[in-house]
């Protein structure tokens, strides 16, 4: 979807409620300068991907995970419990 700056001023709490419900953003066009308005959990989503992919080594060993994981050759384990006493 993309609307003009003042199409989103005039509608911004509806479109607030919109981009948390559809997860969609929405592409904001303006003389000034374009923006995108998504939800808080989509942002932090997409910044904790870029995060984990900035590196091409950690990039290669998630692809290598995933790509283990969809050939059936993925081991499943116990996950460690981070609350339980440490002896």
């Amino acid at each position: 979807m993309s609307i003009t700056a003042s199409e989103a001023r005039q509608n911004l709490f509806p479109l607030i409620e919109q981009v948390n419900e559809d997860h969609a953003p929405v592409h904001i066009t303006s003389r000034k300068g374009n923006a995108v308005l998504m939800s808080e959990e989509d942002f932090t989503a997409w910044t904790e991907t870029v995060h984990l992919l900035r590196s091409p080594r950690n990039a290669r060993r998630l692809l290598d995970s995933i790509a283990e994981a969809e050939s059936g050759d993925a081991r499943r384990r116990e996950l460690i419990d981070p609350d339980a006493e440490r002896a």
